[in-house]
C-alpha cells in the first residue's frame, strides 16, 4: 500500500527551504584570483616592469613566473543560502567562514591596513632572501619602531634609534637580538637592568634600560623593532590590489631570474604560491585550490606549492603539477630540473 503525504508538511518544508535560502550567513565566497606574471609588466599598456632592477645586469626572460591570489567577498556583503549552495556546486569557489579573513572585533579597515604591511615585508623578504641565494651579502639594521607606554624605557629610547648593542655585544640581525636578548633577560636571571647601545643622529650613546614583567614568566623591554636592509642596487616590486604575504615566493624566484645568466623558465608558464622569510623559508597560505584553479585558466603546466599546503589540496586541475617545495633553494632546483617526474608532488 502506497500513502500519500499531507500536502500541507510538504508545503511547510519547501517554504522553510526558501526561507534558509534567503537568511544572510556569517560567511564569505572566495574565489580564484588572476595571475599576474612576476617578469612581466605591471599591467597591460603599462611600462613598468612588476619587478624592475637598476644598478645591476640583469638577463632576458623567456616564460612566466606568475604570482597566484583570490578574491574574497567584502564582510560587509550579505551572503545568503543560496549564495553558499551555488559555491558549493559550481566548484571553483569555496565557502568560508568570515572569521578566518575578517576577525571579530578587527575593522575590515585594520584587516586591509595588516594585508598592505604584509605586502611589504614579503616583499622584503623576497629581495633579501633571493640576494642571499645569489651570494650577496645583506647587511641588516635593528630600527626601534615604537615603544610601549608601559615600558620603563618609554622616555629613555625613541623610535628610529638603530640598536647597535646589546651589554656589549654587537646585533647583527634580528636573531641575534632575539637570542640575546632571551639569554639575558631570562626569568632565571636575578637583574633586570641591561645596556643598550643605540645610534641616534649618527652618534652612538649608551643607555641603560630595563625589563618588565609582560606575563608571570615573560621579561620584555616592550620595544617594537624591524629589519631595515641595506642592498648593493636597487630592487622595485609594483603590484596593484593585492594584499598579504603569499607572493613572496614567487617575487623571490622572479628577482633569482632577472639576476642569473641561466634561464629557469625556459618558455614555460609557471605558476606558484608561498611565504617566505630573510633565510629563504618559505610558508603556508591560505586559498591553496583556488590559486590552482586560477593557475591552470592562465595556462600554467608547473605549480610551485608550499609544502605544508599539500594536506589542503584535495583537487587538481587536470594537466597541472603541483610541486612541494620547502624553501627557496628547492624551488630554484625544481624549476632546473629536467625530471619533474622525480620531484616532490602534492597530491
Amino acid at each position: 500500500m502506497v500513502r500519500r503525504l499531507p500536502r500541507v508538511p510538504i508545503f511547510l518544508a519547501l517554504l522553510l527551504f526558501i526561507t534558509a535560502l534567503a537568511i544572510p550567513l556569517p560567511y564569505v565566497i572566495v574565489e580564484p584570483g588572476d595571475p599576474q606574471n612576476t617578469l612581466g609588466k605591471v599591467e597591460k599598456g603599462s611600462s613598468k616592469r612588476l619587478i624592475e632592477i637598476t644598478g645591476a645586469k640583469t638577463f632576458p626572460t623567456t616564460g612566466k613566473l606568475n604570482l597566484t591570489s583570490i578574491y574574497v567577498s567584502s564582510p560587509e556583503a550579505k551572503i545568503f543560502g543560496i549564495d553558499v549552495l551555488g559555491a558549493w556546486f559550481d566548484g571553483e569557489r569555496s565557502v568560508q567562514p568570515r572569521e578566518v579573513f575578517f576577525p571579530s572585533g578587527v575593522s575590515s579597515k585594520e584587516v586591509d591596513q595588516q594585508n598592505s604591511l604584509d605586502m611589504l615585508h614579503s616583499q622584503e623578504h623576497a629581495k633579501v632572501s633571493a640576494l642571499q641565494y645569489l651570494g650577496y651579502k645583506i647587511p641588516e639594521q635593528m630600527i626601534i619602531s615604537s615603544i610601549t607606554k608601559e615600558s620603563p624605557n618609554y622616555k629613555i629610547l625613541k623610535s628610529g634609534d638603530e640598536i647597535i648593542k646589546l651589554n656589549g655585544i654587537r646585533v647583527t640581525s634580528a636573531t641575534s637580538f632575539k637570542k640575546l636578548l632571551a639569554a639575558i633577560s631570562s626569568p632565571k636571571t636575578s637583574s633586570d637592568q641591561m645596556q643598550l647601545t643605540i645610534l641616534r643622529n649618527g652618534l652612538e650613546k649608551d643607555f641603560k634600560v630595563s625589563t618588565y614583567k609582560a606575563a608571570p614568566k615573560q621579561k620584555v623591554l616592550g620595544l617594537m623593532v624591524e629589519s631595515k636592509y641595506q642592498y648593493p642596487f636597487t630592487i622595485k616590486i609594483r603590484l596593484k590590489d593585492v594584499g598579504g604575504p603569499s607572493a613572496g615566493l614567487m617575487f623571490s624566484l622572479g628577482i633569482v631570474e632577472k639576476l642569473r645568466a641561466e634561464n629557469l623558465t625556459r618558455g614555460r608558464n609557471i605558476s606558484g604560491t608561498g611565504t617566505i622569510d630573510a633565510f629563504g623559508k618559505v610558508g603556508p597560505i591560505g586559498g591553496i585550490e583556488e590559486k590552482l584553479i586560477g593557475a591552470a585558466r592562465a595556462g600554467s603546466k608547473l605549480f610551485l606549492a608550499p609544502a605544508l599546503n599539500c594536506n589542503d589540496i584535495r583537487h587538481i586541475p587536470s594537466g597541472l603539477q603541483v610541486v612541494a617545495v620547502e624553501t627557496l633553494r628547492e624551488a630554484v632546483a625544481a624549476l632546473e630540473s629536467k625530471d619533474l617526474e622525480s620531484l616532490p608532488a602534492c597530491g
